[in-house]
């Protein structure tokens, strides 16, 4: 039984060719999927696939379903790894890693992130606009760079309400509650770093979740979208906790979508609300502009050059907007710290076929959270 991919002939040759030169001295790879086999090798200018030689440098062995889930982009590398759903007859996670955005191009015809590639239609990254902007601009921008900033959205009596709520939320919050992540600070004592369904459980954020501004906002690219109270974490807030911290408070390099369900909420969209200003002294948000909707290598630091870095600066009461599958970051506060951005990503209705009540792609995060520090 062959195993379900695209024809690399229906894909871009110039794509392919690029991919070959930088996978070449990676070396083959090859699936065991139960009696199945298929290996990808690089081939001069493309890659071929063939069926049943189990010939790479690197084998990995996984179950039908698990290689169903990773082709069909409903779970990544790193979930499967972090799920143990891997084994390595040779070779190891590195190897897999540095085929993987090439998998997916050829499995999903997602292309590899290439930062030469990207066209950001002669558009200002660093742009920030207001409410006054026709929604078409809004949208453009948002479709061309994978996010958008919007000034002086909400007013400072709205956000200091908000500040409230959460201030009420933080102090009720208790490590493996289920509606908290945590990290140690530098004092040794664990801090609240993110509090999700905030809005199941504050009727003042759950206006916030609701207001028309946000509704406007998060469905700029598609009007069917809508926001998951109850699913996903619901809306999040997340507090930015100053200093060395152990944990996930500065949240690395990576797309919403690191952890799997690529093919069900993508393109999510999801709406920051500032409670408070943000900087590079309380750890603002970065972003790669026009880097959505294509597959990032998980160490592109360490591979990619010329790649363009923003870094957002806001005020209270302005909001942020990025696609989920932007890559993006949260980095450590270089100062003090303490900003606070509540989140409401708006889905496409497919999600709600696919996740329940209560569920999330991040509790497995949440639950592996040293693992993932190591891998990061």
């Amino acid at each position: 039984m062959a195993l379900a991919r695209l024809a690399p002939s229906s894909l871009d040759p110039e794509i392919l060719e690029s991919a070959a030169r930088d996978l070449a001295p990676t070396g083959a790879i090859t699936f065991l999927v139960g009696g199945d086999a298929v290996t990808y090798t690089v081939d001069g200018p493309t890659i071929r696939v063939d069926d049943g030689r189990a010939t790479g440098d690197t084998v990995v062995r996984l179950s039908r379903q698990t290689w169903d889930d990773m082709t069909g982009q409903v779970r990544t590398i790193m979930n499967l790894l972090l799920s143990d759903d891997l084994a390595f007859d040779r070779g190891g996670f590195e190897q897999l890693a540095d085929w993987d955005p090439v998998l997916r191009y050829l499995h999903a015809g997602i292309p590899p992130y290439d930062p030469a590639r990207t066209d950001l239609e002669g558009r200002d990254p660093f742009a920030a606009y207001t409410l006054d902007a026709q929604d078409a601009e809004l949208a453009a921008q948002l479709r061309t760079m994978g996010y958008l900033h919007v000034k002086g959205v909400f007013t400072g009596a709205e956000m200091e309400a908000a500040n409230r709520e959460v201030d009420g939320l933080a102090a009720s919050a208790r490590p493996g509650d289920d509606l908290s992540w945590w990290v140690t600070g530098e004092d040794g004592d664990g801090v609240p770093c993110r509090l999700v369904y905030a809005t199941l459980r504050s009727p003042v954020l759950a206006m916030l979740e609701a207001d028309p501004r946000v509704r406007r906002l998060g469905t700029l690219l598609d009007p069917a979208l809508r926001a998951a109270p109850d699913r996903m974490e619901g809306s999040a807030v997340l507090l930015k906790v100053p200093g060395n911290t152990g944990g996930l408070s500065n949240i690395p390099w990576h797309q919403d979508c690191g952890m799997g369900g690529h093919a069900i909420m993508c393109p999510a969209v999801s709406v920051g609300i500032q409670l408070t200003g943000s900087d590079a002294l309380t750890g603002n948000l970065q972003v790669l502009p026009g880097s959505h909707g294509q597959a990032i290598h998980y160490r592109w630091q360490q591979r990619l050059e010329g790649v363009p870095v923003v870094s957002i600066d806001t005020a209270p009461g302005d909001v942020t907007v990025h696609v989920q599958d932007l890559m993006h970051a949260s980095p450590r506060p270089t100062g003090a710290g303490g900003r606070r951005t509540m989140y409401v990503t708006h889905y496409p209705p497919a999600l709600w076929e696919h996740v329940g009540p209560g569920q999330a792609y991040n509790d497995l995060v949440r639950n592996r959270t040293e693992q993932i520090a190591r891998l990061r």
